[in-house]
């Protein structure tokens, strides 16, 4: 029988520390729904974060979870007057020691300065995803070639209330995350979600509702910073999210999002089989997608049209199933890569058969790129019946 986690499409990122950092509670914080750790670099030590990291990969191996961490680098909100080299490279540089999933990048104002760290990050011949914090009016109106630059952002509304006013966080919040939706790159809410459960084991109406907006708007994730690492109840706090968020989903308006496809469709084979993938999955009444993925693009282009089905990404590659954690509705299977269509057949539905309900005479999506998994090649769309 599929699991709360296969079935709920929003992730769930929780900041660890004081509260949060013992082998013990980041297992419970697993087993509630924590799919993303973030590490927070303006408090602690490298070394206890790096302590922290080793149990996180120990407990989700031991779980069989695509747990990504997410490292948030204070950069120029730290330094605000010095280069973007010096203000991020030291951080940089622990978490490619570290093999760190994703980097925030804290207080840009625009998009040459994510420039500015790629060209660093070559230097350092180290490539990581980045999420560029919106934080800044700047970074706002340049939100849009900031997106094209970075490989996703959040939306940090505390402050960002600062710098825009608090009465503009709202619209600015539901403009960055369709931005984000029609590129299809992820989008994480974060701040203030569950803010009373620092102190309290119940939320209140107005964070219920906040938490429901963020998710009928589109958020890929949604983050819980001091209700989880310093609140008095961190897994209460993830568990309440959760229900929220699986409730809003009976809610999310997947049809629609497929209507208005054509909107934010791109002009190339990878986007048409993706989309394609979706609109036959739709159809049919398909339980699940399977999506083959070398380096995660694939499961990204199929998420980017919003299905009703769970995703379900094969791949070889424990990085990259870790990296598609962060992606709304992905659900990844670490798989060796098939040699032929026949065998990418039969793990499709094996994958499909163990991880959700999906029984015989069900039909599953599948897509992939022939030759197989080779990235960027995905031309391939079949409907499969168990």
């Amino acid at each position: 029988m599929e699991s709360a986690r296969i079935r709920r499409h929003a992730k769930i990122v929780c900041t660890l520390g004081p509260a949060s950092s013992s082998a013990s509670m980041i297992r419970k914080l697993l087993s509630a729904g924590m799919d993303i750790v973030r590490l927070n670099l303006n408090y602690g030590t490298l070394e206890e974060h790096a302590g922290i990291i080793k149990t996180v990969r120990k407990l989700s191996s031991e779980l069989d979870l695509q747990t990504g961490v997410l490292l948030d680098c204070p950069g120029l909100k730290k330094y605000p007057d010095a280069t973007v080299e010096n203000a991020f490279k030291s951080h940089l540089q622990f978490a490619k020691e570290n093999d760190i999933d994703f980097v925030a990048l804290s207080f840009i104002s625009n998009a040459q300065q994510v420039e500015a760290v790629h060209r660093l990050l070559e230097s350092m011949e180290y490539s990581v995803p980045l999420i560029v914090k919106i934080e800044k009016d700047g970074a706002l109106q340049d939100s849009d070639r900031i997106l094209e630059m970075a490989d996703g952002i959040m939306v940090a509304r505390g402050d960002l209330a600062i710098q825009i006013s608090i009465e503009k966080v709202p619209l600015a919040q539901k403009k960055l995350i369709r931005s984000a939706n029609q590129c299809g790159k992820p989008v994480i809410t974060a701040t203030q979600m569950l803010e009373s459960m620092v102190k309290s084991p119940t939320p209140t109406r107005a964070e219920a509702t906040d938490i429901a907006n963020a998710v009928l708007d589109g958020s890929d994730a949604l983050m819980l910073s001091e209700e989880t690492s310093i609140g008095k109840y961190p897994v209460t706090a993830v568990e309440t999210m959760v229900k929220i968020a699986m409730e809003a989903e009976t809610a999310f308006p997947h049809l629609a999002r497929l209507r208005d496809a054509h909107l934010s469709s791109i002009n190339e084979v990878n986007d048409a089989t993706a989309r394609a993938a979706c609109q036959i999955a739709d159809q049919i009444g398909a339980k699940v997608i399977v999506a083959f993925t070398a380096g995660g693009t694939t499961a990204l282009r199929v998420a980017k049209y919003r299905p009703l089905q769970p995703i379900i990404a094969v791949t070889p590659s424990a990085s990259v199933r870790r990296k598609l954690s962060v992606v709304w509705g992905v659900h990844a299977a670490l798989r060796p890569e098939p040699g032929t269509l026949e065998e990418l057949f039969a793990v499709a539905e094996e994958v499909a058969v163990e991880m959700t309900a999906i029984k015989k005479g069900d039909c599953l999506v599948l897509t992939a790129g022939v030759p197989l998994m080779v990235p960027g090649s995905t031309n391939l769309v079949k409907v499969h019946v168990v």
